[in-house]
C-alpha cells in the first residue's frame, strides 16, 4: 500500500493563509481548506487541530512575513519619507489589481478581532511590535536629518502604520485608484511638515540647552 504524499507543513500553513485573506475566517470551511492544501480529513486534522487552529497559524505565519517586508522595505538604502511612499503605493497596487486584497492581519482585525479574544491578543502584540521597529526606524531617520518630528517617534510609527491599514478599509468603499492615493498622501503630510514651522521637540531631536 503506497504511504501518504508528505506535505511542507510551513508552505502549507502560507496556503492556508492566502486563502483565509481571501475568504475570511468565515467564509472558508474545512472542505475549501481541504481542496486547498490537497490534504485528506484525516492528515488536516492531525497535522493542525482544526480549522480555528490553522486559522491562528496562518495569521502568525502572515503576520511575520509582513513584518519582514516591512522592515526590508523601511531598513534598507534611502530616506525614509520615501520608502514608506514606496510601501504605500505597493500596497495600493495590491488592493487596486484584479481580486486584490488587503492583508490577512487587517481581514482579522476587521472581522475576528471582535469575537475572538485571542485573534485580538495576538494583533495587540504584533501591532505593537511594528510600533517599536518602526518607531526606531523613525527616530534614526531624524537623527540623521531626514525628518523633523513634531511628536515623538513612537506616536508618528503608530500614525503611519495606521494610516496604511486603513487603506484597506477605504478600498471596501472605492477602490478608485486616485482615491486611495489621495488619502495615501494625506498620510505621508505627517512626516511632511515645514523644517521651519513650529516644532515641539521630543527626546529624538531635542538639544540640551548650552
Amino acid at each position: 500500500m503506497a504511504r501518504p504524499k508528505a506535505f511542507d507543513h510551513d508552505e502549507t500553513v502560507l496556503k492556508a493563509a492566502g486563502l483565509f485573506r481571501r475568504q475570511g475566517y468565515e467564509g472558508t470551511s474545512v472542505r475549501h481548506l481541504l481542496d486547498e492544501l490537497g490534504l485528506s480529513a484525516s492528515s488536516f486534522y492531525a497535522a493542525f487541530g482544526g480549522k480555528y487552529e490553522l486559522y491562528m497559524e496562518a495569521l502568525a505565519a502572515h503576520a511575520a512575513l509582513e513584518r519582514e517586508q516591512l522592515r526590508l522595505g523601511l531598513a534598507g538604502p534611502g530616506a525614509f519619507k520615501e520608502k514608506f511612499s514606496g510601501l504605500l503605493t505597493s500596497l495600493i497596487d495590491e488592493l487596486t489589481s484584479a481580486g486584490g486584497t488587503s492583508s490577512l492581519t487587517l481581514r482579522a482585525a476587521v472581522e475576528e478581532a471582535g469575537t475572538k479574544p485571542e485573534v485580538l491578543a495576538f494583533l495587540s502584540r504584533y501591532l505593537m511590535g511594528l510600533i517599536e521597529m518602526v518607531g526606531g526606524l523613525i527616530a534614526a531617520a531624524a537623527e540623521r536629518g531626514e525628518l523633523r518630528l513634531r511628536h515623538p517617534p513612537e506616536h508618528v510609527a503608530r500614525f503611519l502604520l495606521f494610516g496604511a491599514l486603513s487603506l484597506g478599509f477605504v478600498a471596501k468603499v472605492s477602490t478608485e485608484r486616485a482615491t486611495l492615493t489621495s488619502y495615501a498622501a494625506m498620510v505621508l503630510d505627517s512626516i511632511s511638515g515645514d523644517p521651519t514651522g513650529p516644532h515641539t521637540p521630543n527626546q529624538t531631536n531635542q538639544r540640551p540647552n548650552a
